[in-house]
């Protein structure tokens, strides 16, 4: 009797230990990539289609994140992961100890050759229990994407994206008030050159 309750207390603290609580905040600017009026976060080590992996779009959506589809993807041109690799992401891979100490995000299978020159954003603790990416996986442009996997590797071994419209470029559009002012303006321009 005494082995089973250790047995299954062995077995939940595993399991509790093997996954991350999810981060319920928004993702910071240093845990996702801008590129062709996009935002790209990489959020997971398994693919979108491999049944209930887990992912959650509950907050994150609310700040316009959803799943990355084919054709946004072709939209951007395609992705590696040393796209993610820059100075500054919220990972410190080439600064530091591999890890984002604010939420636990960290890259696992780095093969030697391939390691990034740069720290790297990994969203992964704000849409799943996992906490890394498969940076191997990334290199070779391995994706999941809502409607579609690459490379053969099919509702498995995947690496997930989601997106949204740059908030750079949503930020630059004027809103209806200031553009309906700027038409006032020119007409007013206009009809006072025509007294003159």
């Amino acid at each position: 009797m005494k082995i089973k309750v250790v047995s299954a207390l062995l077995l939940a603290l595993s399991s509790f230990s093997s996954s991350a609580a999810l981060i319920n905040t928004q993702l910071p600017d240093n845990a996702y990539i801008t590129i062709n009026g996009y935002d790209v976060a990489w959020i997971s080590p398994v693919s979108q289609n491999r049944g209930q992996s887990g992912f959650d779009f509950s907050v994150q959506s609310l700040f316009g994140w959803a799943p990355m589809t084919l054709d946004i993807y072709d939209d951007i041109g395609g992705l590696t992961g040393f796209d993610f690799a820059f100075e500054g992401a919220n990972v410190d891979y080439a600064t530091g100890n591999n890890l984002d100490e604010a939420s636990g995000a960290h890259l696992a299978y780095v093969l030697s050759g391939t390691a990034p020159q740069f720290d790297v954003a990994v969203a992964a603790p704000w849409f799943s229990n996992y906490s890394w990416i498969d940076w191997s996986q990334g290199t070779d442009g391995q994706w999941s994407l809502a409607d579609f996997d690459f490379h053969g590797c099919t509702n498995s071994c995947n690496e997930s994206l989601a997106f949204r419209v740059s908030q750079a470029a949503v930020a630059q559009v004027p809103e209806p008030a200031t553009l309906a002012i700027l038409g006032l303006g020119l007409i007013g321009i206009a009809a006072r050159r025509r007294r003159s």
